[in-house]
């Protein structure tokens, strides 16, 4: 299944995520939440599937698994891949441990919380509104 488009709800929201060279229990984890909010291409890291999606998928959302990478190596190469379109780029591990970068904003920091709705709340708009707007 890696390297396959998974297309729900997604076309409705206009959502583009990536799973990056996730492990089994962490695609089974991601891959019914982030779907739910967009069109999924889950890919293996490193290989032609992904450098295919950094060339052509535009993704508003990356969650690269590093439970199994050098984070220190691995971070630095995924964010410059990506530096052109700009998305949320959020790194997990099974530890539990992860790390965020929003590179539109240019703002980054670690994840206090790194299960599907800490992820997914990454993309969530916020439903606050000011009265009488």
């Amino acid at each position: 299944m890696l390297g396959q488009r998974r297309p729900r709800s997604a076309r409705r929201r206009g959502r583009r995520l990536l799973l990056v060279g996730p492990t089994l229990p962490t695609t089974r984890a991601l891959e019914a939440p982030l779907s739910a909010l967009g069109e999924l291409l889950v890919v293996p890291f490193p290989g032609p599937a992904f450098d295919r999606a950094v060339a052509g998928y535009a993704a508003d959302l990356v969650v690269v698994d590093v439970t199994y990478l050098d984070e220190a190596r691995v971070r630095p190469l995924i964010l410059h891949r990506f530096e052109t379109i700009r998305p949320m780029v959020v790194f997990v591990s099974e530890t539990g441990e992860g790390w965020w970068d929003d590179l539109r904003a240019g703002t980054s920091g670690p994840m206090m919380a790194t299960d599907p709705e800490a992820i997914c709340a990454l993309m969530t708009e916020p439903t606050l509104r000011v009265a009488g707007s």
